[in-house]
C-alpha cells in the first residue's frame, strides 16, 4: 500500500534534542503533526511506515525518529492511499492553515524537491487536529482514514476507522 500520512504526536513538555545535521532543536509542549510519504514496498510501504512510527525500539533513520526517541508520543496516523506523491500537497495546505504553525526549517524535508520548508507542524487549535487534516486530504481528492496507536502488546495493524 502506498500513500501519504500525517502522524499526530503529543509532546508533553518542552523538549530539546540534536536532530542530525539540523542541530539542536526545541519542541514546544503541545500537539505536533508530521507529514510523511510511503511509496515503497516491504518496509517502506504505508502500513509498515506507520507501524514503525508506533514502535518504541528502532534505529534512528529519519528526523522524526529523533523526536520520538526523546519522549514525544505518536497518538495516531491520518492517512490516505495514493499512487501520487501527495506529501508536499498536504504540507502546503497545513502551512496555509491558521491552525498549524510550521516547525523547524528542514525537519523531514531535507530531500524535498518542491521547496517545502518543513514537514512538521505544531497545532495551535483548541481541539485535536484530526478533522482539519481529514478535510485537507479530502479536498486533495483523497479518502482519509485514521489508525490509532495500539497500546496492547500485540502488533499494530493499519485499519480504517
Amino acid at each position: 500500500m502506498k500513500g501519504v500520512y500525517a502522524l499526530v504526536i503529543h509532546v508533553e513538555k518542552n523538549l530539546t534534542t540534536t536532530v542530525g545535521a539540523l542541530g539542536e532543536i526545541e519542541f514546544q509542549k503541545g500537539i505536533w503533526t508530521y507529514v510523511g510519504l510511503a511509496t515503497g514496498t516491504g518496509s517502506t510501504n504505508l502500513e509498515n511506515r506507520i507501524r514503525r512510527h508506533f514502535t518504541d525500539e528502532k534505529a534512528i533513520h529519519w528526523h522524526i525518529d529523533y523526536l520520538l526517541k526523546i519522549g514525544a508520543i505518536p497518538l495516531r496516523a491520518i492517512w490516505a492511499e495514493s499512487d501520487r506523491a501527495a506529501e508536499c500537497n498536504l504540507t502546503r495546505e497545513l502551512n496555509k492553515s491558521p491552525l498549524f504553525v510550521a516547525g523547524p526549517r528542514g525537519f523531514g524535508s531535507s530531500d524535498c524537491t518542491r521547496g517545502c520548508g518543513t514537514h512538521l507542524f505544531r497545532f495551535t487549535g483548541f481541539n485535536n487536529p484530526d478533522g482539519s487534516i481529514q478535510e485537507i486530504l479530502s479536498d486533495l481528492g483523497l479518502n482519509p482514514f485514521i489508525t490509532e496507536k495500539d497500546t496492547s502488546p500485540k502488533r499494530t495493524t493499519i485499519k480504517r476507522m
